[in-house]
């Protein structure tokens, strides 16, 4: 029995597609824990893991919507200036190595994005592997900060077959399962309030949505679409945009913070979504086809595979109207290829998904006599 901390991105894109992965983990035997700031903690232990705060004294509970939403900010680069403007020094490999100590962390399993942990943790001799949540590619990329990682082992949550055909990975990356896990524990949801005789369309922005320029807009736009089509039906997840402004809401509408997502999408016959990872696999998972509205991070490389595969039809933010979003749905509910792609991919991710490759890799990682 091993003692594995998973060390996600602080966001919930990222924690999400650890969870399938943390299970069949702990199905075997191991003993897996999270590490994170406290607005997480309540998250993940819905989820039956164990919890251990990270930086409690400088991001108490409430942290991201008092001060990352507010100001407008990823909650990374929130941690950052919050440390800055309180002057409170953050000493990462002193406050881990305290953590491993205590837990006897035998593995960490280390997002990528996250290479000051990474480095943090090397001198302790605790083995890790990069998790890549985002089909990031930098040691092709050339980005700063990753090639004295270039020989840690990387897990891609993301089948080879949803990639670009001409896209390279070094020695050491794995391509395993999209890491879809149906059991997770979400939000409630008001399904009275869903006309189940309608089609239903699913928009969300994710939990980050008050980071894209113009969702607010945006939404509106959306919801004067449905105003005028009440043959559909609309869900529609704001997240962290401040809606009170909205005006026009149908009947039709249901609009609400946060969603069970996989209980939606297993109902939604389209999604309207900003290209985020997660999402999409999760459409493709259910085969659900989508409208992609991508401009930051990794969407539009995301949402650039889901067109290219034929998943999904690519709209423009900036150029929305509900006239051109009515026009992108009856484009897409009106050519069965969409929906024949999106079967064929979901075969494959849900063959993936039954492989769990991923524990595979991990397990081979944590025996190997060079971990030791």
């Amino acid at each position: 029995m091993s003692n594995i901390v998973f060390i996600p991105f602080p966001e919930t894109g990222h924690l999400n597609p650890t969870f399938k992965i943390a299970r069949s983990l702990k199905e075997r035997g191991h003993n897996v824990y999270y590490l994170g700031l406290l607005d997480f903690e309540d998250y993940v232990r819905r989820q039956d893991f164990e919890y251990l705060p990270l930086f409690e004294s400088l991001c108490p509970k409430g942290f991201i919507e008092e001060y990352a939403v507010k100001n407008n900010l990823d909650n990374f680069k929130a941690i950052l200036q919050r440390a800055m403007t309180t002057r409170q020094p953050l000493n990462l490999p002193r406050d881990l190595s305290l953590i491993m100590q205590r837990v006897r962390a035998d593995l960490l399993i280390i997002d990528l994005l996250l290479t000051d942990i990474a480095y943090s943790v090397e001198p302790s001799g605790v083995p890790f592997i990069l998790l890549n949540t985002q089909l990031f590619n930098p040691w092709v990329e050339e980005a700063e900060g990753y090639r004295k990682l270039s020989d840690k082992t990387e897990l891609i949550l993301c089948p080879r077959e949803f990639e670009f055909p001409d896209a390279r990975r070094r020695k050491g990356s794995h391509y395993v399962e999209a890491s879809i896990d149906l059991s997770r524990g979400d939000a409630n949801f008001p399904w009275e309030r869903v006309d189940e005789r309608k089609p239903l369309i699913y928009c969300s922005f994710g939990s980050q949505s008050h980071l894209i320029e113009g969702s607010q807009r945006f939404f509106q736009t959306v919801v004067d679409t449905f105003a005028a089509k009440p043959d559909w039906q609309l869900i529609l997840s704001y997240g962290s945009v401040n809606i009170e402004e909205l005006r026009g809401v149908p009947d039709n509408a249901v609009l609400v913070k946060s969603v069970p997502q996989l209980d939606v999408l297993q109902k939604a016959s389209m999604m309207i979504t900003h290209g985020g990872f997660n999402s999409v696999k999760e459409c493709i998972y259910f085969g659900v086809p989508m409208i992609l509205f991508s401009l930051i991070r990794d969407q539009p490389a995301i949402s650039a595979r889901a067109v290219y595969h034929g998943l999904g039809v690519m709209g423009d933010i900036h150029e929305a109207t509900p006239e051109h979003i009515q026009s992108l749905i009856d484009r897409v509910f009106q050519d069965p290829a969409f929906k024949a792609r999106l079967t064929a991919m979901s075969s494959i991710f849900r063959e993936y998904e039954e492989a769990s490759h991923a524990v595979g890799v991990i397990e081979k990682v944590l025996h190997s006599p060079t971990t030791a």
